[in-house]
């Protein structure tokens, strides 16, 4: 299990378990894992990205459909606790305008 998959006041919290890599390898688990839970409507998940320190296109591909898969259902997805390697990646590629990005796992919990 790459995944650790818990529940606070009805938001649902996703962190990686011993990964520092969001790679291809790693990806289409992780989709699968998650996919299910986003198509609850009711879903709001924080996808806390602490300890990754290195993604690829695949792991940016994954996290890309997943949000719109939470977005075509009417669920939210939000991000937090990325490293700032992991960051700059994501301002390089402007995701930071897509993606509802926070520095902590309680900022990101307040704006849900």
């Amino acid at each position: 299990m790459i995944l650790n998959v818990t529940e606070q006041n009805g938001i649902t919290l996703v962190e990686f378990v011993d990964v520092t890599r969001f790679t291809l390898s790693i990806a289409d688990e992780v989709k699968q894992q998650l996919r299910p839970l986003l198509n609850n409507k009711e879903c709001k998940m924080v996808f806390d990205l602490h300890g990754i320190d290195f993604i690829d296109s695949s792991g940016i591909g994954c996290i890309i459909a997943l949000f719109k898969t939470a977005k075509s259902i009417g669920s939210t997805l939000k991000l937090c606790n990325l490293t700032p390697e992991v960051l700059e990646i994501f301002k390089l590629l402007h995701l930071q305008v897509i993606f509802d990005i926070t520095g902590t796992r309680e900022t990101c919990l307040q704006s849900m």
